[in-house]
């Protein structure tokens, strides 16, 4: 039988990075309590932080990194029958076993494996990511379906000639405010906001953070804003928890 917890993990893993087609690589580094994943898109508009509710047992003690993601991703599709086989190899480096690869087979004979970049080369490509900015955010909010199916019309309108939303306060409720004065433009009911506060209008790009949301389909999801321009978009899958922050750009 394939490893259930592996391949769940990957797959929830792919689906929260690969599938937003905005992610070229990950970094991964484990301990005995928790598996964590970070990387940016090459704009650098959305900073990626995320950990495994369970440690990935190997993972533990490991920094590796992920690149060509649609080849792993193409691996597990392809190896998704009950009787399939999944499992990380390891092999010793610097005197260290260390994981340096997943192997796929299947009771045809067919193999495929996805090999891992090693710690010093996704060091340098990625260094350090965190988020430094606090966890204090003025407006917080769970998204609904209506919401989402709400902006995706909207988007859909006017995406092709306005792509960044401005939230606003108004009377107490949020609004996402979609083109400029002057031209084209509507607004977007989304939730209550009793007590918030924004006191510049920042923008955001509304097909990235469309994207996200949509992720929120079998998860928890919240957003949240504060007055520094910085919108946090958290989505809990039961697997992992993932954090996307994306700094204003306007």
């Amino acid at each position: 039988m394939a490893d259930n917890f592996i391949k769940d993990t990957l797959k929830d893993i792919l689906r929260h990075t690969h599938n937003l087609g905005i992610f070229e690589m990950l970094k991964i580094t484990g301990d005995a309590t928790q598996t964590k994943l970070v990387t940016v898109d090459v704009d650098k508009t959305v900073i990626f932080i995320a950990n495994t509710k369970n440690p990935v047992p190997e993972f533990v003690d490991a920094t590796i990194g992920w690149n060509r993601l649609p080849v792993l991703d193409g691996y597990l599709k392809f190896f998704d029958g009950d009787n399939d086989v999944i499992k990380v190899v390891k092999e010793e480096r610097n005197g260290e076993e260390a994981p340096t690869e997943v192997e796929f087979s299947n009771e045809d004979g067919s193999t495929g494996n996805f090999r891992f970049m090693p710690a010093s080369i996704v060091e340098a490509q990625l260094g350090d990511i965190d988020y430094t900015g606090g966890d204090n955010f003025d407006i917080e909010i769970i998204p609904t379906a209506k919401n989402v199916k709400d902006l995706g019309n909207m988007f859909s309108i006017l995406g092709s000639f306005e792509n960044m939303f401005t939230p606003k306060v108004e009377n107490g409720k949020l609004f996402f405010h979609i083109g400029q004065l002057g031209g084209d433009r509507s607004k977007v009911l989304i939730n209550d906001a009793p007590g918030g506060e924004l006191d510049r209008d920042f923008s955001w790009n509304l097909d990235v953070v469309l994207k996200i949301l949509r992720l929120g389909d079998k998860a928890n999801i919240k957003m949240c804003f504060n007055k520094h321009g910085v919108l946090k978009i958290s989505v809990d899958s039961g697997i992992g928890e993932y954090k996307y922050y994306l700094p204003a750009q306007g």
